[in-house]
């Protein structure tokens, strides 16, 4: 993962949250090239009010990004960052459940902490983060129909092996 000191205003490589085949494509043909271009992604729910809710949180997305085929080193990297953002998230984002989500798609980890019907309490730019701005190559906060959600995003280094 490389190491900014400023976050981009956009995902590096215009990512999606979801793939958009071509069009002129059948129903069918554009089902099978989503799900063929649509990466690995888990969720996991996780408690507001428990001290230990981000070394879980980091925790599972370590476990998933190992599972998923990234080297250990990057996906101890990952399991920090979603560690930090859910840290981060705890101390802005008001909320009882919060949703935890690890996506690796084309060599792009992005991590989200979604608050779970939830409202700022403060400012929420994961990027006052400090270990998430050393860690990551992107971050950002978006407001859903569900409740705010931060996310932050790192490529995997090319030296890494080949990802979906």
């Amino acid at each position: 993962m490389k190491h900014h000191t400023t976050a981009p205003a956009a995902l590096p490589g215009g990512h999606r949250l979801f793939y958009v085949p071509p069009q002129g494509l059948s129903l069918a043909d554009r089902a099978a090239a989503r799900r063929q271009d649509s990466g690995q992604r888990a969720s996991w729910p996780v408690p507001a009010y428990d001290d230990k809710t981000p070394e879980r949180a980091g925790f599972n997305a370590g476990i998933a990004y190992g599972l998923w085929g990234v080297q250990p080193p990057y996906a101890q990297a990952l399991a920090a960052l979603t560690g930090h953002l859910t840290s981060h998230a705890m101390n802005v984002l008001v909320t009882h459940q919060y949703i935890v989500t690890a996506v690796l798609r084309r060599g792009l980890a992005t991590v989200s902490v979604l608050a779970l019907q939830g409202h700022p309490r403060t400012i929420t730019d994961p990027g006052t983060h400090p270990d998430v701005r050393r860690i990551a190559d992107a971050w950002g906060c978006i407001s859903l129909a569900a409740g705010p959600c931060l996310y932050a995003a790192g490529q995997i280094p090319e030296d890494a092996p080949e990802h979906r």
